[in-house]
C-alpha cells in the first residue's frame, strides 16, 4: 500500500497518517472552494453578527482548507460529503489559528468538531471569538438585552426626540463649521449640496422626491422631483448641486481661495451645524426637513445631561496612541475616545457600560452585551456618513480607517423599527449569533458539478482557549499538540486593524495590545516584516506534531511581500509542499497598495527536515485553466507569479513519499 494510503484512525473520518500528503496539499478543489467564496457573500451567518471584524474569510472555504488538511489524498470522492455534514467529523483532532481575528477559523473548527486553539495580541479579537465559540442561551441573553435597552431608553431617549409625535426621528446631518488658517473664514464644509437620492436601487429606500438638497446659505432644505436637475435656486442665487468647497480631500476657503486638508483644519474638533433631520411614519414616505431650533435645543440637553451625571456614566478615559501607522483620528483634531462621540452618544452608551457593572451577570451574558454595546458604537459616532442612494447611514469603517464625511450622520439609536445600527437591531443580531438555529450553507455537489445551498444546523459550543498574545509567544504545554494549523496572518501591506479595534478596546477597558502587531517597520519593510512573520512560523512549528502541514492564505502583488513569506519560511526550516489560488477577498481592495488582489495565495508547508526538496511543478497557466470563467485581474497574476518565484526555491515533498519512488 502506498504511504499516502496509510491512515490512521479517527472516530469520523479517516485521518491521513502523519508525513503522508494530505488533501490540502494533492487535490484541494480549489476552483469549487472559490466559487464557495463568492456565494458565501450571499448567505449570511448570523454566528458571525455578534461582533464586526474588519476582515473575515469566507466560512466555507476556511471549513474547506481545515477539512482537507485532515484527509488523506484518496478521500476526494467523499469530501463534499463530509463537507456538507454537520456532525462532528473531525471530532478528536485540535486546530490551532495563531491569528485568531475574527475567529472563523476557529469556529468552523469547532462545528466539524475538532478543539479550537488560538491567539491574538488584540483583545477585541479574543472577546469576539470567545463569545463564538462559547456564546450564552439565547433565550437569557434577549432577556437580559431587553432590560438593558429599556433602561437605555427611560434614562436617555428624551435627549433624541419627543414622545407621541407622528414622526420618528431617525437620522440627524450635520455639516463640520471650519476656519481658514490664513484669513480666519468661518464656514460650512461640504463636498455638494445633496443629501439624499431616490435612484430606484434595488433595496433602496423609496421617497417622494428624486432629489433632497440643501442650501449652503440658509441651510433649507429643498425637495426636487426632477432627478436630472443640476442646480437649486435659492437666497437669489442658483447653486450647482454637486459642487462644494471640499474635492479630493482639500477644503478651497471660498474668501481667500487658500487650501487645507483635514489635519490643518482639525476637522473633526471642529463645531458642527446640525442642517437636516431624516424622520418616519408608519404611513407616509420618509422625509428630510431642515432642522428646527427644538431639534438643536436637544443637543444642548444633552450637554447638560452629561454634566450633571457624568460620574454616573461608564465613559472612557483613554486616549489613541501616538504611535500610529494612521495618523488618524488624532490627525482630525481627535486625541481622545470621547472626542468621537456627540454628548447624545456618550450618555447613552455611559449608561450602558455603567449598568453592566452594576448588574449581576454571568461572564458569558456580561461579554455579550458588552460586544453588543461595543458593536453599536460602529454606527453611533462622529464620523458616520449616509449612503444617500440607498437612504442608511455608512458606518466607521465601511470604507477604510477613520475616513470623516463631508456630511456626518447621528443616529437615532432608540428608533423601534428603522434605521442601520440601532440598538434594537444591534441586539437582535447578538441574540441571533447564539442560537442553533439553521444556516444556509453553500457547498459543492460533484454529480451535477453545481452549487447547492442547504440549511445546516451547526452545534459548535466549545471552551475556547484562546490567549491574548503574540503568535510568536512559545507555550510549553502547547509543544507537538496541534493536529490541524491554518490561519490567516496580516498581509504585507495591510491595514493596521489594532488602530481599528482601539476605538472599541477604550470602550471595553482593554486598551492594550498581548503583544507587538505584524506590520512592515523600518527601512527595509521586507526584512522586518520577514524576520517577525519567521518568529511566529519558528513558535508555530513547535506546536504542530510531526509530520502534519501547515497552511496559511496571503496575498500581494507585490515581489518583496513575497520575498518577506520566503524568508520567513527560511528562519523557520519550512519548506512549501503546495500552493493553491483561491478567491478570497472579493470587491475588497482595501489590504494592497498596489493593485486589487481578490485571490489570496494557500502556502502549505512543512518543515523542511521532513521533505525532500524537489522542482516545483506549478505554473501560473496551469491555474487558469483550472479556472476558466474567473476573472484574473493583473494584480492576481502578478501576486501568483511572485508566490511561484517565492516557491521555486522552497519546494518539496515528504521524504517517505519521495524515497518510495526511487529507483531500487
Amino acid at each position: 500500500m502506498d504511504c499516502e494510503d496509510n491512515l490512521t484512525t479517527s472516530a469520523r473520518v479517516p485521518v491521513v497518517a502523519p508525513g503522508a500528503l494530505s488533501l490540502l496539499e494533492r487535490g484541494l478543489p480549489f476552483r469549487e472552494l472559490s466559487l464557495i467564496a463568492e456565494a458565501d457573500r450571499r448567505a449570511r451567518d448570523p454566528a458571525y453578527g455578534g461582533h464586526s471584524w474588519f476582515a473575515r474569510r469566507p466560512p466555507g472555504v476556511m471549513r474547506g482548507l481545515l477539512l482537507a488538511a485532515a484527509l488523506p489524498t484518496s478521500a476526494t470522492k467523499d469530501y463534499w460529503d463530509w463537507f456538507r455534514s454537520a456532525a462532528p467529523v473531525l471530532e478528536g483532532l485540535r486546530a490551532h489559528d495563531p491569528f485568531t481575528g475574527g475567529g472563523t477559523i476557529l469556529l468552523e473548527a469547532a462545528r466539524l468538531g475538532a478543539t479550537p486553539t488560538g491567539m491574538d495580541v488584540d483583545p477585541l479579537a479574543v472577546k469576539i471569538v470567545t463569545h463564538e465559540l462559547r456564546p450564552p442561551a439565547r433565550d437569557d441573553l434577549d432577556k437580559h438585552a431587553a432590560d438593558l435597552l429599556a433602561h437605555l431608553r427611560r434614562t436617555t431617549g428624551h435627549l433624541f426626540a419627543a414622545t407621541r409625535q407622528a414622526w420618528t426621528p431617525l437620522h440627524y446631518f450635520y455639516l463640520h463649521l471650519v476656519t481658514c488658517p490664513d484669513c480666519g473664514d468661518r464656514g460650512p464644509l461640504y463636498r455638494d449640496l445633496v443629501i439624499a437620492r431616490d435612484l430606484e436601487k434595488h433595496g433602496a429606500v423609496v421617497r417622494d422626491s428624486a432629489l433632497v438638497v440643501f442650501c449652503p446659505a440658509c441651510l433649507r432644505v429643498h425637495q426636487l422631483r426632477d432627478g436630472e436637475r443640476v442646480q437649486v435656486d435659492c437666497c437669489g442665487q442658483r447653486h450647482r448641486l454637486y459642487e462644494g468647497n471640499y474635492y479630493a480631500q482639500t477644503y478651497k476657503c471660498p474668501r481667500c481661495h487658500r487650501k487645507s486638508k483635514h489635519s490643518e483644519l482639525k476637522t473633526g474638533a471642529c463645531p458642527r451645524q446640525l442642517v437636516a433631520v431624516e424622520e418616519t411614519n408608519e404611513d407616509q414616505y420618509r422625509r428630510i426637513r431642515k432642522a428646527t431650533a427644538t431639534d438643536s435645543a436637544l443637543t444642548e440637553t444633552a450637554r447638560r445631561y452629561i454634566a450633571r451625571h457624568r460620574q454616573e456614566l461608564r465613559l472612557p478615559t483613554g486616549a489613541f496612541s501616538r504611535d500610529r501607522i494612521d495618523a488618524r483620528p488624532r490627525s482630525l483634531g481627535m486625541s481622545k475616545a470621547v472626542d468621537l462621540f456627540t454628548d447624545r452618544q456618550l450618555a447613552v452608551f455611559g449608561r450602558g457600560f455603567a449598568r453592566l457593572e452594576a448588574l449581576d451577570l454571568t461572564k458569558e451574558i456580561r461579554l455579550a452585551l458588552a460586544l453588543g454595546l461595543s458593536n453599536a458604537l460602529s454606527t453611533n459616532n462622529k464620523l458616520c456618513g449616509y449612503a444617500r442612494d440607498y437612504g442608511r447611514i455608512a458606518p466607521l469603517f465601511s470604507v477604510r480607517g477613520y475616513s470623516l464625511p463631508a456630511l456626518a450622520v447621528e443616529l437615532n439609536p432608540f428608533h423601534p423599527n428603522a434605521g442601520r445600527g440601532t440598538l434594537a437591531k444591534v441586539f437582535d443580531r447578538l441574540g441571533r449569533s447564539c442560537a442553533t438555529d439553521s444556516v444556509r450553507r453553500y457547498f459543492w455537489n460533484p454529480t451535477t458539478e453545481e452549487l447547492r445551498a442547504e440549511a445546516m444546523t451547526f452545534s459548535a459550543t466549545a471552551y475556547p482557549d484562546v490567549r491574548c498574545v503574540s503568535a510568536a509567544t512559545e507555550i510549553p504545554e502547547q509543544k507537538n499538540t496541534v493536529d490541524l494549523c491554518v490561519f490567516d496572518p496580516p498581509y504585507f501591506d495591510y491595514i493596521a486593524y489594532s488602530e481599528l479595534s482601539e476605538f472599541f478596546r477604550l470602550w471595553l477597558r482593554s486598551p492594550k495590545l498581548g503583544g507587538r502587531p505584524l506590520f512592515p517597520t523600518g527601512d527595509d519593510a521586507a526584512q522586518s516584516f520577514g524576520d517577525d512573520l519567521g518568529d511566529c512560523l519558528k513558535a508555530i512549528e513547535k506546536r504542530v506534531k510531526q509530520g502534519r502541514p501547515i497552511a496559511f492564505t496571503y496575498h500581494a502583488a507585490r515581489d518583496d511581500a513575497w520575498k518577506a513569506v520566503g524568508a520567513a519560511l527560511d528562519a523557520a526550516g519550512l519548506l512549501v509542499t503546495a500552493l493553491w489560488p483561491l478567491r478570497n477577498d472579493i470587491h475588497m481592495g482595501h489590504h494592497t497598495a498596489d493593485g486589487n488582489c481578490e485571490w489570496d495565495i494557500v502556502v502549505v508547508c512543512r518543515r523542511a527536515t521532513e521533505c525532500l526538496r524537489i522542482k516545483s511543478p506549478l505554473r501560473v497557466s496551469l491555474w487558469k485553466n483550472r479556472l476558466v470563467g474567473f476573472e484574473i485581474r493583473a494584480a492576481d497574476e502578478r501576486g501568483m507569479q511572485c508566490a511561484l518565484e517565492m516557491a521555486k526555491s522552497r519546494y518539496g515533498r515528504p521524504a517517505d513519499l519521495s524515497q518510495r519512488r526511487r529507483p531500487q
